[in-house]
């Protein structure tokens, strides 16, 4: 089978483009390239069958609410920026936290979807969960609260 050569596009570049796409957060191109006009669309991701991305966040800044004389302070997670809330990595698996549950240091607490890219995002210090504040697939903007917890010892 032969190629016409000004009906191909260089598949790495392509590949590139569409890669800087993805990190950029461009849904849709439009390029020339040797005489030739190509549109590149990204189609979105269904948040609950994409796969999770391998990056982890940090959980911003925990508001101390409360501390009682010798015993642990109750602290609120707050979201660090916009995006959708998920307590677990898709539909059908079980939540990273319940309520009770002890969480180690950089433990999984939820999944933040940002521009469809979704992180886990761990805790910065040991704790126990107390109450969850926010909805599975609730979106949440910076500040928004998430989780009640209590620091324990490590």
């Amino acid at each position: 089978m032969e190629e016409t050569t000004s009906m191909t596009i260089d598949l790495n570049r392509a590949e590139a483009l569409m890669e800087r796409m993805q990190r950029l957060g461009v849904a849709e191109l439009e390029v020339g390239y040797a005489g030739e006009r190509y549109r590149i669309v990204r189609q979105p991701v269904a948040s609950g069958v994409a796969s999770v991305a391998p990056q982890t966040g940090r959980v911003s800044s925990p508001v101390s609410t409360k501390t009682s004389a010798g015993g642990p302070s109750t602290r609120i997670v707050s979201s660090s920026m916009h995006g959708v809330f998920y307590r677990a990595a898709g539909p059908g698996q079980p939540a990273f936290v319940d309520v009770g549950a002890a969480v180690q240091e950089g433990q999984t607490l939820y999944i933040l979807e940002v521009m469809k890219t979704l992180s886990r995002v761990g805790a910065e210090f040991p704790c126990k969960i107390v109450e969850i504040i926010a909805e599975d697939g609730q979106a949440v903007e910076p500040g928004a609260p998430l989780f009640a917890v209590e620091t324990v010892d490590a």
